[in-house]
């Protein structure tokens, strides 16, 4: 599947949080006595190997249990983790003789440990059924971080390996990009003349701002002045608010989803809503904003 630019990928986690996800783990004492203790199959399987890579194959299925993911990784960045494990399973041998795996034992590893845990990686038919998924749960939310939410929990119940930050990054994009299509050609085809034209004067200045700005601001104070130009504004943006809550029905458009692309207006300048065409597009926000 292709790649979104980097600048281009919608902001969902923080750095953070994606560190949480999908970074390699970084062990406590109590963490290593949890994911590094082995049951008696996991004995089994990692006494078919060497001591060196013995020890690489506790390492990666501690790794696996607590993150669900697998690392390429320096052996400088895990010695502390190396060192607890031939402490705990290998107390004869010396530290010392360990060294990296090679990429060919390291992927065999990993299958070895699918099995072990009854996981799978998330192949092209995988991830075509996530796409499917976070399309139908777009439905429900339009927010970017709901639909990556929802697709970690599908990955999760289906004990499928999570792709890449990046990759579901994208996913997430693609899918929220297509309810909005969908939504831009309904509201293309509900724009009458007249509201279109109303639509296209919010990008009008008056004396005071763009009147697209007025969606943005709350009154001043309560002066009268104030009112005055609350009550202008008000005969402005009441039948556009009349249509918005008729195609709001009409488009089954969830709450959730209204509140996201409503406050997408707070986002825009004049000169971006303007530049983001054509008008359908750009006035789904706006729409529901009102």
């Amino acid at each position: 599947m292709s790649s979104a630019p980097e600048s281009h990928r919608l902001a969902i986690l923080t750095a953070s949080e994606i560190d949480d996800l999908f970074a390699l783990p970084r062990f406590t004492k109590e963490d290593r006595q949890l994911y590094f203790d082995l049951n008696p199959v996991e004995q089994e399987a990692a006494a078919a190997y060497n001591f060196p890579v013995a020890a690489h194959f506790v390492l990666q299925l501690g790794h696996f249990k607590a993150r669900r993911q697998f690392f390429v990784y320096e052996q400088e960045t895990v010695l502390d983790d190396l060192r607890y494990i031939v402490e705990r399973h290998f107390p004869d041998r010396d530290p010392a003789q360990l060294k990296m795996l090679s990429k060919s034992p390291r992927l065999a590893q990993q299958q070895i440990i699918l099995q072990l845990t009854r996981y799978r990686f998330c192949d092209d038919a995988a991830q075509k059924e996530l796409e499917r998924k976070a399309q139908r749960s777009v439905r429900l939310s339009a927010q970017p971080l709901f639909l990556l939410r929802e697709m970690l929990q599908y990955l999760s119940k289906e004990r499928i390996v999570a792709p890449a930050y990046k990759s579901l990054q994208d996913m997430v994009g693609r899918v929220v990009s297509g309810e909005r299509d969908r939504i831009s050609q309904m509201l293309g085809r509900a724009l009458r003349p007249e509201i279109q034209k109303r639509l296209d004067s919010l990008f009008e200045a008056d004396e005071y701002l763009y009147r697209v700005s007025a969606l943005r601001k709350e009154p001043k104070d309560f002066s009268h002045k104030e009112l005055r130009r609350e009550v202008e504004r008000r005969k402005l943006f009441q039948p556009l608010h009349d249509f918005a809550q008729t195609f709001l029905e009409k488009a089954d458009i969830s709450m959730d989803s209204r509140k996201y692309y409503a406050s997408l207006v707070k986002l825009y300048t004049v000169y971006k809503t303007e530049a983001h065409g054509p008008w359908p597009g750009t006035a789904v926000p706006i729409v529901l904003r009102l």
